[in-house]
């Protein structure tokens, strides 16, 4: 099993699922291939299925039931599911990024990964690191050889 633990912002799993190329691509392809554990939470599932589903991005990238059902699947049983009993209050200008803290503390990740100008400016929450897409696929794959 992967030593490593990590929350994936849900701009990154977005960015993976609509774009063939790129970090946020490599990251969805590592944790399908098990390179890393995934932590999540039901909250933070629905939010990646909510976006998945917006009109303009769904009719946009032409994305297919297939592929969103695929994702749901591993969001579901290829992950370890949080169960949100820890709350966290600390990003103040986006209290919604908040679920990301609190789930990478219940479930003991490392790391979390996001393109998120708020959570990327803390660098560090507690023994956490917030890292981007780049730099995550560069500790990931260095950890598995």
């Amino acid at each position: 099993m992967p030593k490593i633990r990590a929350v994936i912002d849900t701009n990154v799993i977005v960015s993976g699922i609509i774009s063939p190329k790129g970090y946020p691509r490599k990251i969805i392809e590592a944790a399908l291939n098990e390179q890393f554990r995934v932590i999540t939470s039901v909250s933070i599932n629905h939010e990646i299925l909510n976006v998945l589903y917006r009109k303009h991005i769904y009719m946009k990238y032409h994305l297919e039931e297939e592929t969103i059902r695929g994702i749901t699947s591993f969001l579901y049983e290829g992950t370890v599911i949080t169960g949100e009993s820890i709350v966290v209050d600390h990003i103040r200008a986006d209290p919604s990024d908040d679920k990301f803290l609190a789930c990478a503390i219940e479930g003991e990740a490392g790391y979390i990964v996001s393109g998120d100008d708020h959570l990327l400016a803390l660098n560090y929450y507690k023994d956490i690191q917030i890292v981007d897409s780049a730099t995550f696929i560069k500790i990931s794959t260095s950890s598995t050889k």
